[in-house]
């Protein structure tokens, strides 16, 4: 059995850019990446300029001067958000 989480990296808009599909397995995760182009997922990171994952939020608490956590993934990232902290990551780091 294995289940998949879709992890989506946007703009400062919000907008998607790219994302990274987690798939985990009895024997451990895998990770695919795929980029938004002309309305479609493609797989590959090809040409595409790396940004920070919770963008919109990582620029939002700079202007507040609010702390923010840098974590080693996007599930990291998201159980922080969970508990109303701000937190980034980055892809292509594994």
């Amino acid at each position: 059995m294995s289940n998949s989480i879709d992890y989506i990296y946007t703009d400062k808009d919000d907008n998607p850019l790219y994302k990274q599909v987690r798939i985990q397995k009895e024997d451990g995760k895998s990770f695919y990446s795929y980029r938004y182009q002309n309305g479609k997922w493609i797989i590959g990171l090809d040409g595409m300029e790396r940004v920070l994952y919770n963008l919109s939020a990582v620029i939002s608490a700079v202007e507040k001067a609010q702390k923010i956590y840098w974590v080693e993934g996007e599930k990291d990232v998201e159980t922080l958000k969970e508990k109303g902290l701000v937190a980034t990551t980055i892809a292509g780091r594994r």
